[in-house]
């Protein structure tokens, strides 16, 4: 009877094969059990989602609400155009506005307009300030950094690096150079960001916002006490016993990386642990002024860029250099044109912001789907749908810089910088497989969870790439190999519990994307 009602169960169908048997009235009460399964789980789907887009809809109103009472900061409004001048390493104007998707072409900043190794700019003193990021608004002059003519390329085999060699000599170690690109451009964001958190935070966490995402916050600042009233019989019914469980599961005060509403945290993340987030920054002439030597360090990486050939590299040394490059040219172009508010603007963002290497312009969408290439990311359906119409423009010069194969584990590696991204590291072409691996499994571990009702949480990144392996029958067990031996066994025991109270069919609940700003990184590696 207990294998029956699971089918029914499992089944959308009205009619059982194994139950032909039973009485007429009992498959009745079956189909009719299948029914109300199915439509349980779509409502359930439907409340997380309102929730969700209310949450995004309440953090905007509050921080327009904020920034009206506010706007004589002057992390906000004191950024002279001079002072950024001299900061703001390697930024040029672009001709498209926000509201236009620019051609892909790839030649969009071309060494044919004088603008080198260098990343657009806009200069409109309009940023659009996006409900998770204390961005600064202003105009930023221009100036033009044009590579040295006659700069001999990059070689096949990259000349061994000693301890003492200068910054400025790093075109003939292209991983060393992007290496340090990662490195500084991390500098930057955390000395950004500290900045900020030490003059606004505060402040801001007196009203109770919830705009920036951080994991130290308890996730009930996420819903409020109504929200919480309604939603306590759906999603807080207690079943998950927490302190007989203290091994395995942790307070709510802990730093949880990847917390949504609902989900318990590990008591041990793994690395994720030690990672240093940034979940809202502050470009202003004093927050320049703290990170002054580190855009100054990354203004002289980013002009060797050109200098360097890295079609001669070896699989692993382009791997490894292509990573680290689409991640510091994605942070670059924060900085220089403010985090984009949907996928439409992200995507036009990766196309304008680019980097002239070896004499040809890459921009991030390049790198990352034709150079890297990387699948449509079925996790960001938007994204996707953009790529399918326009189609990426790379000539054969620029493909020959391309790995020779594509690489899943990479999905584990490149960041946007959203609440749902993977952690920032440095890539190294002597262990990028063994680094990617590891990536991986750290970010299965951190961000995989079990919510109260015993349901096991995956992000929608860890779901789609796990499709290609398994299918979502096999999910759990999948999952289950990248957890510790303890979490393992809880989450079999979960789902165990579930079957039991025949919940079987809604064993693992899929977390959408959150495309809020927030960036994650590791210590850096001696």
């Amino acid at each position: 009877m207990h294998l029956i009602l699971e089918n029914a169960i499992e089944e959308s169908s009205v009619k059982f094969s194994c139950g032909s048997c039973l009485p007429h009235q009992v498959q009745e009460l079956l189909s009719t059990i299948a029914i109300l399964e199915v439509t349980v789980t779509e409502l359930e789907q439907k409340i997380v989602s309102l929730h969700f887009q209310l949450s995004q809809e309440r953090n905007e109103r509050r921080l327009a609400e904020y920034q009206l009472r506010h706007k004589s900061l002057p992390s906000v409004s004191d950024c002279s155009s001079d002072y950024n001048k001299r900061m703001i390493p390697s930024l040029r104007c672009s001709k498209h506005s926000d509201s236009e998707l620019p051609n892909l072409d790839g030649d969009v900043f071309s060494q044919d307009r004088g603008l080198g190794p260098t990343i657009a700019m806009e200069t409109s003193c309009s940023y659009v300030i996006p409900e998770d990021t204390l961005r600064v608004t202003s105009s930023l002059e221009n100036k033009k950094v044009v590579p040295k003519t006659g700069a001999k390329l990059g070689q096949h085999l990259q000349p061994k690096l000693s301890k003492g060699t200068p910054l400025i000599g790093l075109w003939g170690h292209p991983n060393k150079l992007s290496e340090e690109m990662v490195r500084c451009m991390k500098n930057i964001f955390i000395s950004l960001s500290d900045a900020a958190i030490t003059s606004m935070s505060s402040t801001l966490y007196s009203q109770s916002s919830s705009v920036s995402p951080q994991g130290h916050l308890s996730n009930s600042s996420w819903w409020s006490s109504s929200e919480r009233s309604i939603l306590s019989s759906l999603v807080q019914s207690p079943q998950v016993d927490i302190q007989n469980n203290s091994e395995v599961l942790s307070p709510e005060n802990v730093f949880d990386p990847y917390r949504v509403r609902g989900k318990l945290s590990w008591a041990d993340i793994g690395n994720y642990a030690l990672a240093t987030e940034v979940s809202w920054m502050s470009v202003g002439k004093k927050q320049l002024e703290y990170a002054s030597g580190a855009l100054k360090k990354f203004r002289t990486l980013v002009e060797q860029l050109a200098k360097l050939n890295p079609i001669h590299l070896s699989c692993n040394e382009k791997l490894a250099f292509w990573i680290n490059l689409y991640n510091a040219l994605i942070m670059h172009a924060y900085l220089a044109y403010g985090v984009p508010r949907s996928d439409l603007k992200l995507f036009s963002l990766m196309q304008k912001a680019a980097y002239t290497v070896g004499g040809h312009s890459f921009s991030a969408a390049a790198i990352e789907y034709a150079i890297l290439k990387m699948k449509p990311p079925l996790h960001r359906p938007q994204i996707a749908l953009l790529l399918a119409l326009h189609k990426l423009k790379v000539s054969g010069e620029q493909r020959k810089c391309a790995v020779d194969a594509h690489e899943p584990l990479v999905a584990f590696a490149l960041s946007c910088g959203m609440y749902s991204s993977p952690a920032v590291r440095v890539y190294t072409a002597e262990n990028v497989r063994e680094e990617l691996e590891e990536a991986q499994h750290d970010f299965i571990r951190a961000s995989v969870g079990v919510s109260s009702r015993g349901k096991l949480l995956v992000p929608k990144l860890v779901h789609c790439f796990a499709k290609s392996f398994v299918d979502d029958s096999n999910l759990a067990v999948w999952i289950s190999h990248y957890l510790p031996p303890n979490q393992a066994a809880f989450v079999e025991q979960c789902i165990s519990q579930r079957r039991q109270s025949l919940l079987a069919s809604r064993n693992c609940g899929i977390m959408p994307f959150d495309s809020r700003f927030r960036y994650l990184f590791f210590p850096g590696k001696a």
